[in-house]
């Protein structure tokens, strides 16, 4: 059989609705009934969740203690192990929060949600040219984009999912409560949505090779940082406004901060400013180690010269 046919056999059904896809619309079926439950049921499973993942996920498991080590080297094993079975229960939560996120039709009926700073997006929607709201990779980011769309028309960037299904699913859920979905690629998207005067909601902090990102400090070591939002904020003319989420120790709910634009970016200069928005995104992650996505290999690209940190 040639190699042509062998191909045209392995590609996947485009539609989303083909018999293959069944079985994970019952998982999704079934993720969804998740969302019914009480809030601290649905926190609770989750955690329990994260503790099983992190003793199947040996991979992903490695990669969360190198990044620790590297990141925090002061830190004894022992606790920067308890940090990371932490990371993979809040990861199992965050999975749940997505549930939530999607399908609840008012979260604040579950819990409680503050925003603080929101007039900070207010004030630079006032000036006319579009807010590039920065984020990062924290694990409540789904919940907290839906809590943020009650009160702030947001459009989010994102990236497809490979799944067909769940990326039906997610664009369906999420085109009901965001004004607009952007693919993470499509810069003219981004800049289409900003010259509207719209709030635009990404997260910068992923290594995604050296070519869109330049070598800039994280933790003290040198990561791929995308340069995306300076050529954003230099072409739009858009504020830059840094925003994180966190998930309340307590089990409460939820406190969403939003600070003032940063004032005179771009500088011109893109390492100085990649080390800008790596320092606000660090200063985040160090409130809330176990919240963030440390799952990512975030130091998978490394400076010439420099060996690597993964060992697979």
């Amino acid at each position: 059989m040639s190699s042509t046919n062998t191909r045209k056999k392995r590609q996947r059904p485009h539609s989303s609705y083909h018999p293959l896809y069944w079985p994970t619309w019952v998982g999704l079926g079934l993720f969804r009934l998740l969302a019914l439950f009480p809030y601290r049921w649905q926190l609770a499973f989750g955690r329990q969740c994260g503790r099983l993942l992190h003793g199947l996920l040996t991979k992903r498991r490695d990669i969360v203690r190198v990044n620790l080590a590297v990141c925090f080297p002061r830190q004894e094993p022992v606790e920067r192990n308890q940090v990371a079975l932490h990371c993979f229960e809040s990861m199992g939560m965050g999975v749940l929060e997505i549930a939530m996120a999607w399908w609840a039709k008012d979260p604040r009926t579950y819990c409680e949600c503050t925003i603080k700073g929101l007039e900070h997006i207010r004030e630079a929607l006032r000036q006319g040219r579009g807010v590039l709201l920065c984020g990062a990779h924290l694990h409540a980011a789904e919940l907290a984009g839906r809590f943020m769309a009650l009160e702030q028309p947001v459009a989010i960037v994102y990236r497809p999912q490979n799944d067909v299904v769940a990326e039906t699913v997610a664009n369906r859920c999420r085109s009901r409560y965001y004004s607009e979905l952007i693919q993470h690629r499509d810069m003219r998207g981004i800049l289409r949505a900003l010259a509207r005067n719209q709030v635009v909601w990404y997260a910068p902090d992923i290594d995604a090779g050296s070519k869109r990102s330049v070598f800039a400090p994280f933790f003290g070591v040198q990561a791929a940082s995308l340069t995306a939002t300076s050529r954003l904020a230099k072409v739009s003319g858009a504020a830059v406004v840094p925003c994180f989420y966190y998930r309340r120790a307590d089990g409460s709910g939820y406190d969403i901060e939003v600070g003032p634009a940063l004032e005179h970016f771009p500088s011109g200069e893109m390492v100085e400013d990649a080390t800008r928005i790596n320092r606000l995104i660090e200063g985040a992650v160090r409130r809330v180690p176990e919240q963030y996505f440390w799952q990512h290999r975030r130091f998978k690209s490394r400076p010439p010269g420099e060996p690597p940190i993964y060992r697979r």
